[in-house]
């Protein structure tokens, strides 16, 4: 026959390991990267595609620039070399070459927006990267500790593991699946101490002849919550 004892016993080392257990899987998660980590990363990842998309138009409206820059010195020298003796070609040329003067200072002034913006698009980043390397020191730092911690819950569980493994053929084989199924349908606890002629688990009295059958040591279930009843 099993003793109350043991199954009591082996009641907290059950509920000890659950609890390492759920520790340690807290830990394996934290031992990941971080929603923090992650966002961070993304926030920079997001800014340097700002920066290239600003990079790659300042590029173009330079190049945009330069042509017309360039068109507009080749037509300045046709005008004033004295070749073009037309009067209807030369205000022709004048007229364009005007005209690219124009074009050429509302492209400086949309580039000087787009160099703006690019500008503004590398303070972001650079806030985003800083922000990025103080969420990784901080996350790297706590990694040492963490992994510490799961090596010594590791190592309890296993010692926990032994002490059950030691205790298990004290415990008849009956009571082992009704101690088990109890542990699946009552949140983990399954045994509970008698404290002051109650249940401790849920506060019930038990009567006289539920205290005479926990003095002849059988294992006996409490009358309202069905838990096994101890007395130590």
């Amino acid at each position: 026959m099993t003793e109350g004892a043991d199954l009591y016993r082996l009641q907290n080392l059950d509920s000890e390991g659950d609890k390492k257990r759920r520790r340690l899987a807290e830990v394996e998660a934290a031992l990941n990267e971080s929603k923090e980590l992650q966002q961070a990363r993304r926030a920079v990842e997001q800014a340097e595609e700002q920066v290239r998309k600003w990079a790659v138009k300042q590029r173009d409206s330079e190049l945009e620039v330069q042509g017309l820059a360039d068109k507009t010195s080749r037509d300045e020298q046709r005008l004033y070399s004295g070749t073009i003796r037309n009067p209807k070609e030369l205000e022709d040329l004048q007229a364009e070459v005007a005209s690219l003067k124009r074009r050429r200072q509302q492209l400086e002034e949309d580039l000087l927006e787009v160099m703006l913006e690019r500008e503004d698009a590398e303070t972001i980043r650079s806030q985003a990267q800083s922000h990025l390397d103080k969420v990784q020191a901080d996350w790297t730092a706590r990694q040492a500790d963490l992994i510490n911690e799961r090596e010594e819950l590791q190592a309890r569980l296993a010692e926990n593991e032994q002490a059950r493994e030691a205790l298990l053929p004290s415990i008849d084989a009956g009571d082992l699946r009704i101690y088990e199924s109890l542990r699946r349908r009552k949140g983990g606890i399954a045994v509970a101490l008698l404290c002051d002629d109650t249940c401790g688990a849920c506060g019930v009295g038990i009567s006289p002849s539920f205290k005479w059958q926990l003095r002849q040591g059988e294992l006996t279930p409490c009358s309202n919550c069905e838990r096994i009843l101890v007395q130590m």
